[in-house]
């Protein structure tokens, strides 16, 4: 079991490639993940994430999804996303991650003309690839040909990438040119960044007691815009978002022996230790101690 690194802005730690090579495809088993589900995270690259094996639930910033075998995901920059499994099934898939600098760098022609547009585009911030299609089948055939290309890593594989990379994103602007802003919805960006403001106060302060009146204060807005704006992207109440996260840090430190479940409840922010390990119970599908016990074994 493991669960993903992100900072108290929900950005994600972990490396997509290096300086060198910013380029990454992960093979992952949502069963891998606590309960079978990851956490809201963020990065800087832009990901493609195909299915090859059951199904899951995904969400991309306000858009919930139902991927299955053959499709394929697009995930643009700086997009909030999560998935979790649909009704304990499996779901094998693998994802491709790379910094936008990649295809181009800032100055080049290329990245202003075709890359900038739709990174802020807020009509493609996600949107799926159907195989039955006969236009987005296309770039689901140049992910496997890129994923068949890193597995192999023959002689100028890195070539090889780049320039099926570049080919995929002349393939994203033909099927998805209507849908490309080249105008910036800034209102949109605007609230984005409002999110991750909020996000970032509650991994700051979650063993405190909080309430929307401390976010709103923290923020400069009202009760009112601070959580609809949150409902609207995370599909969830800044008081269900709280719990799940107070949850998701007590099992870091259930990993502690020292520790008893009643210490454990107090620092992630709970007052009561039933009322936490009625909520672990809840979420886990099973007691902080029974949770240990699968630790042990």
């Amino acid at each position: 079991m493991r669960d993903l690194l992100i900072d108290k802005n929900k950005q994600e730690l972990k490396q997509h490639g290096n300086v060198e090579f910013p380029f990454r495809i992960g093979y992952e088993d949502i069963w891998q993940y606590y309960n079978g589900k990851f956490a809201c995270h963020w990065h800087k690259e832009v990901e493609f994430t195909y299915v090859y094996q059951g199904k899951m639930r995904y969400q991309v910033n306000d858009k919930i999804y139902e991927l299955k075998k053959g499709q394929c995901l697009f995930i643009n920059a700086n997009t909030f996303h999560r998935g979790e499994h649909i009704n304990k099934e499996e779901c094998k898939y693998f994802a491709m991650t790379f910094n936008i600098h990649f295809l181009a760098n800032e100055e080049e022609l290329i990245y202003k003309k075709y890359v900038l547009p739709v990174i802020y585009s807020k009509n493609l911030s996600s949107f799926v690839c159907l195989p039955e299609n006969k236009l987005e089948k296309k770039i689901i055939k140049q992910v496997k040909y890129i994923d068949k290309c890193y597995r192999k890593q023959n002689l100028f594989y890195e070539l090889e990438i780049k320039e099926h990379l570049l080919k995929l994103w002349q393939i994203l602007w033909e099927v998805f040119e209507s849908e490309i802003e080249i105008d910036i919805d800034r209102n949109y960006y605007k609230q984005l960044i409002k999110i991750k403001q909020i996000t970032q106060f509650i991994h700051k302060h979650y063993a405190e007691k909080i309430t929307l009146q401390n976010i709103a204060d923290n923020l400069h807005i009202s009760i009112s815009d601070c959580s609809h704006s949150f409902k609207k992207f995370m599909k969830e109440s800044i008081f269900e978002y709280i719990l799940h996260y107070r949850i998701q840090q007590s099992l870091y430190l259930l990993q502690d022996k020292e520790l008893s479940i009643l210490q454990i409840s107090l620092k992630v922010g709970f007052s009561s230790t039933s009322y936490y390990s009625k909520l672990f119970k809840k979420y886990m599908k099973m007691t902080p101690k029974e949770y240990r016990k699968l630790l042990k074994s």
